[in-house]
């Protein structure tokens, strides 16, 4: 039986914005909206990442340049990533969600990749206290995956 919608979201919200957890939450992709409205009148910053296709390393710091708009000094490197989803002051909020519809592809077209990424997050959560987590969008159950 399927989880009431808002207390699925309440649950959601809550272990997003948890200090503690894992760097990757996986939510409804039905949620993805209201998640997204009500991660940021927590005070957090969602964005969506991969508004386009996310296959490798430069597409993924190319969206994420993108959807949480890195500064100018964002040099395309994993430790210029690093620097900035550890210290998000060009962008204040209490936290930052970053939200992947198909994350899914990144890992089977380019698992190091996405290893790496998930790595880093960890990092800058782990290592030097950053508000920030992945959140997973997943498809419906009853839904078959859709063409790339």
């Amino acid at each position: 039986m399927a989880a009431d919608p808002i207390t699925e979201l309440a649950r959601l919200v809550v272990e997003v914005t948890s200090p503690g957890g894992e760097p990757e939450v996986e939510a409804p992709a039905a949620l993805e909206g209201p998640l997204m409205k009500a991660l940021e009148a927590h005070g957090w910053s969602a964005v969506r990442v991969d508004r386009a296709p996310v296959h490798g390393r430069d597409t993924l710091l190319h969206a994420l340049y993108q959807a949480c708009e890195l500064p100018g000094w964002f040099g395309f490197t994993w430790d210029a990533l690093l620097d900035c989803l550890s210290d998000f002051s060009w962008r204040p909020a209490a936290g930052h969600a970053l939200v992947f519809r198909d994350l899914d592809l990144l890992e089977e077209r380019a698992p190091e990749v996405a290893l790496s990424f998930l790595e880093l997050v960890a990092e800058a959560r782990e290592e030097r206290g950053a508000q920030v987590r992945v959140v997973r969008l997943s498809p419906p159950p009853e839904r078959g995956a859709g063409t790339h």
